[in-house]
């Protein structure tokens, strides 16, 4: 950034904590101010360590930052992988499932494995990931036959 102020020891400014948060969850827009309001207004209240700095600043806790933005890491990746699980074949027989595409079905794979690594789920949602992708794959082989 581009002043440095004399925060207290761990603090950063709401602008650097909304950077922070953008790069983590690899949000291209760098002039994106959704996180900076959200920060902001929880600075006002208390949260992420938030008090005043000077007459008009606010600063954080950097180390609550990042926690945050993990949270949020976390919970976009459980929403793109929200598996349902069939307990009944004669179920999953009646689900009209969309084919996948090659270069789909590699990134759901890194996906997978990256959310297993970080133990958000479990390698039993994992394995039954794996054999959902690799029958939804040989679906989209055998449409083509």
């Amino acid at each position: 950034m581009g002043r440095n102020y004399h925060l207290d020891a761990g603090y950063i400014t709401v602008p650097e904590a909304n950077q922070i948060v953008l790069r983590m969850l690899r949000i291209v827009n760098q002039d994106d101010k959704s996180h900076y309001n959200k920060i902001l207004e929880g600075a006002k209240k208390g949260q992420f360590g938030g008090k005043k700095y000077g007459k008009r600043m606010y600063q954080v806790i950097e180390d609550d930052i990042k926690q945050y933005a993990k949270k949020l890491l976390q919970k976009e990746q459980l929403q793109l992988f929200d598996i349902d699980i069939v307990t009944n074949l004669d179920n999953g027989l009646n689900v009209k499932l969309p084919i996948i595409d090659k270069s789909t079905a590699k990134k759901i794979k890194y996906y997978l494995t990256y959310i297993k690594s970080y133990q958000i789920i479990s390698e039993e949602a994992f394995q039954t990931g794996q054999k959902n992708l690799q029958m939804r794959e040989r679906m989209r082989e055998l449409s083509l036959k």
